[in-house]
């Protein structure tokens, strides 16, 4: 037993290690800084509470927070009324593979680029928009959304649709058919089963599409600063500005500000899931509910598809205009903005240092993250859910405020500007999700396999490659690809760690898309776009494959 622990503890070391040295220790580092105070003129007063006061008494500051928590709100409601009916309307296709393309439809724009998504609603949505476009003809336009909140609720719900759906897709296949059945035998109708039978049954896939949409969206930095247009100040944008002004210790007390309102809806919404759970209790007398057929809801699932690629589409049309604003319809065709883009200063070297961190870091994390996986999975060892609980933590900590705390740590450290600290830092935000899925396919995976194995005389590391591996290799390659996507896409915590001569893909973009409105930056997209299509359907193959998307026989009949 001793020499068990002891192997489990030995796999989860390296995921261990790097989260105590990079996560906790910028957390740390951040949390100490949050207790300085900054004096114009270059002074740093440590060791007091002036800062936090500051922020505690300050009207503005709580607008701010206030303004957070709002947009939050709004794009959870939101999501949540499209995400609902979509995920029912996609519960209820017969044949499997019409269902995997509709969430394919759903998941490929979160494989695009944020800063990319972001500039097709400021194409859709723009005073000269396809929006006002269409309005303006009906003479029922102009209207200002860009540049206001709800512009950002509309992005936002577009980028966030995916962690709604999925959830509540989730809960409605575990729904046992005979209480509907029951309940219209006794007369109930169509919508007093909804509100009796279905929708308290699948409270627990709605809260948990609630919880990871306000959580990102709260924190979201890149989408509320483009649309925003200054207008929208949250905490993210409102710590990208104080480090601008060189208040690190306020960037810091808000950035802690952020994380303390993360967790406080992570505990209400953890709350609201318990009782929940408790009103649920008394089991599955069936298999999950069976599929019923699109009937209605197909005019429903063809407006959400239309949301989804809608601007995307935009983009890839506007690449192509002859004007260098934008406008709809364009008025006419011309690819030189294809040829202006690569002649772009700097973008070259930031593709580069894109791939450069995304692959070195998905190598890394893939390794690690198979290990701590298998420990988790494969061994029950004593402090394992502490160990899980850590590997985790990542996800409830905002990409900004984490960003910020690995710009001040890795200035203490000496490694800020360097290749290294962009990777550990990406690392640590990419290692809960290949965790993540690597666990749910080792679940599936025949462990009695690897047990002969070494019964017969193999290693436990070839014992794990002969039996296991092969079991979980498409999930292992699907996670890798979507590793490297998060890591390549990734903007909120990047564009504090880089250094003024350095720049990533997607911060270049958001740089570009700051000071300049012309088509180049479609052209750009266009191509993430049709990139990001490929991968994502690698991922959706990949994930069929493992079996994470399978769905019994039953359900699809």
């Amino acid at each position: 037993m001793l020499r068990r622990h002891r192997s489990a503890y030995l796999l989860a070391a390296p995921s261990l290690v790097v989260l105590a040295a990079v996560f906790v220790g910028a957390m740390l580092t951040l949390l100490e800084y949050s207790f300085h105070e900054y004096v114009p003129g270059g002074a740093d007063i440590p060791g007091t509470l002036a800062t936090w006061a500051e922020f505690l008494t300050s009207g503005y500051h709580w607008g701010v927070v206030a303004e957070t928590v709002r947009l939050g709100l709004f794009s959870t409601v939101v999501a949540a009324l499209v995400g609902y009916p979509t995920a029912l309307a996609l519960h209820r296709i017969r044949r499997p593979g019409w269902r995997y393309a509709g969430l394919f439809v759903i998941f490929a724009p979160l494989l695009t680029s944020v800063v990319a998504r972001t500039y097709g609603w400021e194409l859709v949505l723009g005073d000269s928009g396809l929006l006002n476009g269409v309005l303006g003809g009906l003479g029922l336009g102009p209207v200002e959304l860009l540049y206001q909140r709800s512009a950002v609720v509309i992005a936002l719900v577009h980028i966030l649709l995916p962690f709604m759906v999925f959830p509540i897709l989730s809960s409605l296949g575990q729904l046992d058919p005979a209480l509907d059945e029951a309940a219209g035998d006794l007369g109930a109708g169509a919508l007093r089963r909804f509100v009796k039978v279905t929708l308290p049954l699948t409270a627990p896939g709605l809260l948990a599409g609630a919880q990871l949409v306000f959580a990102l969206s709260i924190s979201s930095f890149a989408t509320p600063s483009l649309l925003g247009g200054g207008r929208v100040n949250v905490l993210a944008t409102d710590i990208y500005d104080n480090v601008n002004n060189v208040d690190w210790p306020l960037a810091a007390v808000s950035s802690y500000a952020l994380l303390i309102l993360a967790v406080v809806a992570l505990a209400i919404f953890g709350w609201l899931q318990r009782r929940t759970a408790r009103a649920e209790q008394g089991g599955v007398t069936a298999a999950g509910a069976a599929s019923r057929g699109v009937r209605g809801w197909g005019v429903w699932l063809a407006l959400v598809y239309a949301f989804v690629l809608l601007p995307l589409a935009i983009i890839v049309v506007n690449s192509f205009s002859s004007v260098s604003f934008g406008t709809w319809p364009p008025p006419g065709f011309s690819t030189k903005w294809y040829a202006n883009l690569f002649e772009q200063d700097g973008l070259g070297e930031a593709a580069m240092l894109s791939l450069q961190v995304a692959l070195i870091a998905t190598v890394i994390t893939v390794a690690i993250g198979t290990a701590v996986a298998t420990a988790l999975v494969r061994y029950r060892m004593p402090g394992r859910s502490v160990i899980q609980s850590l590997v985790l933590s990542p996800t409830v900590v905002p990409k900004v405020a984490f960003g910020f705390a690995g710009f001040i740590f890795l200035h203490r450290l000496g490694l800020f500007g360097g290749t290294a600290g962009l990777v550990a830092t990406h690392v640590v935000i990419m290692l809960p999700f290949v965790v993540i899925v690597l666990t749910a396919a080792l679940m599936r995976a025949d462990a009695t396999l690897e047990a002969a194995a070494k019964d017969l005389g193999a290693a436990p590391f070839r014992a794990f490659r002969l039996a296991t591996l092969p079991q979980v290799r498409p999930a292992l390659i699907a996670a890798a690809l979507f590793a490297f996507v998060v890591s390549f896409d990734e903007v909120d915590m990047t564009v504090f760690l880089l250094a003024p001569d350095q720049n990533t893909l997607p911060v270049w973009m958001f740089v570009y898309m700051q000071k300049y409105q012309d088509p180049t930056l479609a052209a750009l997209s266009t191509l993430l776009i049709g990139a990001a299509l490929i991968v994502a359907g690698l991922v959706a193959l990949l994930l069929l494959r493992s079996g994470i998307l399978a769905t019994k026989k039953g359900n699809n009949e």
